[in-house]
């Protein structure tokens, strides 16, 4: 089976940031309506970017052969099913993951009194699937694999 990944179409992406927001929420626990009322501190999995005037959601590519997977000196990176999972609960914050990504998809964070690795999961826990794709109102994010992604590629010609 290929790894499945958030596809975004630069497009129509309009830089409102919902997925951002939806991505914090969902991993926080609580509802997309009440993280902008929230104290709490969000962080999100993925973050919008621009680039030469576009914008788009930047986000772990769970690829065929991470190097993230392959550089993990504790063992904390997974492959499941069809994506890559960090366990955020056993990392040592060592950083090594961050560095060798291609995309600069993996974040470091402070998180109570340690550092830790934070990628986007693709909501793996969520039965209805990414926040960031629910809430995104130009439909500019899909979950694609990378069969879909090449026929997409070979469209845009």
């Amino acid at each position: 089976m290929r790894n499945h990944f958030i596809f975004a179409d630069s497009t129509k992406c309009v830089g409102c940031l919902s997925c951002e927001l939806a991505c914090a929420a969902s991993f926080q626990g609580i509802t997309f309506e009440e993280a902008y009322e929230t104290k709490l501190p969000l962080i999100s999995r993925n973050r919008v970017i621009k680039v030469d005037g576009k914008t788009s959601p930047l986000q772990c590519m769970h690829c065929e052969s991470p190097s993230c997977l392959a550089v993990c000196p504790h063992g904390v990176i997974e492959k499941m099913d069809d994506f890559i999972k960090i366990h955020e609960e056993a990392c040592v914050g060592c950083g090594c993951c961050s560095l060798v990504c291609p995309y600069g998809a993996i974040t470091m964070i402070q998180k109570d009194d340690r550092r830790i690795a934070l990628k986007c999961n693709l909501c793996f826990k969520r039965p209805e699937g990414p926040s960031c794709i629910r809430v995104c109102t130009t439909s500019a994010i899909s979950v694609v694999d990378y069969d879909e992604y090449t026929q997409l590629m070979a469209q845009k010609g």
